[in-house]
């Protein structure tokens, strides 16, 4: 890898020292999580094989990550859909490219998967910028907090 290119790739466990923890501090606050509790949540999440975390290096640090959750249909025969969450990138890392190949990595993945369609939610001033991913406005997402 180029000193200075991006690279995209799945999670592994040393990324939680790296700088995986405060790329997501881009999208919500971690709460000072340490590595140790980090390591916990990714043996969950390892245990779940609908369940897809990529990062974005640069540098040999770790500027951007992104889910990809599976879901099995009973419509389109069964099929799959792909969703993609919690796009994250550092700030400093913003409007270089990283949030385009962390998402292009999530729908390749999901096409290596068989899913015949994928789809995520944004922040309204987002939707301009997945537009220009190739996303299209489809429906509204409805929330209610059940804590």
């Amino acid at each position: 890898m180029a000193d200075n290119a991006v690279s995209v790739r799945p999670l592994a466990r040393p990324d939680l020292g790296r700088g995986f923890l405060e790329s997501l501090g881009a999208l919500r606050d971690t709460g000072g999580m340490d590595p140790a509790r980090a390591g916990r949540i990714l043996d969950s999440i390892e245990s779940n094989s609908g369940h897809r975390i990529f990062v974005a290096e640069r540098a040999g640090r770790i500027v951007g990550a992104a889910t990809l959750l599976l879901e099995r249909k009973f419509i389109h025969d069964g099929g799959l859909v792909g969703h993609i969450e919690d796009v994250a990138v550092m700030a400093s890392e913003q409007r270089t490219g990283v949030g385009r190949a962390l998402v292009g990595a999530l729908e390749a993945e999901a096409r290596r998967l068989g899913c015949y369609k994928a789809v995520l939610e944004c922040a309204d001033d987002l939707v301009p910028y997945y537009e220009g991913l190739g996303f299209r406005h489809h429906s509204a997402s409805m929330r209610k907090d059940l804590g």
